[in-house]
């Protein structure tokens, strides 16, 4: 894979980058993401719907490592109605309703290395400043939900409630 093609934001010696080539990028991404859980449990058939949505969506980041992909990142823009319907299991979050809204959800995040989640929540804060998100961990235990809003690039970080 030619990671010169990839768009960058740079975080330390870690890079938050989009492909410039859209069918790489969706091939990439489900390689990479398939390979780690949770999502590696997934129906292929939805976590690939997914990451078509996202990628073509532009709304989608990989964390790039000396030439290796070291995580990524995609999210949806909807709107409160549609983000607190999908946080209660009502409603799919198809790619109609995630083109645009002021709450930015985090989707799909998954990375091997801790410097790159900070990296791609870097580079959502510098797209989204002040914007709420919610969004939904799955973790062993069960799944957990998440809301606050999202700091400048300043900060750099998310603000949890």
């Amino acid at each position: 894979m030619n990671l010169k093609n990839l768009d960058a934001v740079s975080s330390n010696k870690i890079i938050a980058r989009q492909h410039k080539d859209p069918n790489a990028a969706i091939g990439l991404a489900a390689a990479y993401v398939a390979a780690r859980p949770p999502f590696g449990t997934f129906r292929a058939d939805r976590l690939m719907s997914t990451i078509v949505g996202q990628v073509q969506r532009r709304h989608y980041a990989f964390a790039i490592q000396e030439g290796r992909v070291v995580g990524y990142g995609g999210w949806a823009l909807c709107t409160r109605d549609v983000a607190e319907a999908w946080l209660a299991g009502r409603q799919v979050l198809a790619s109609e309703v995630c083109r645009d809204g002021d709450v930015v959800i985090p989707v799909i995040i998954s990375t091997s290395e801790p410097a790159a989640l900070r990296c791609l929540t870097m580079h959502v804060c510098a797209l989204y400043p002040g914007r709420p998100y919610m969004g939904r961990r799955i973790l062993p235990s069960g799944s957990r939900v998440c809301r606050g809003r999202i700091k400048g690039i300043a900060q750099g970080e998310l603000n949890t409630k």
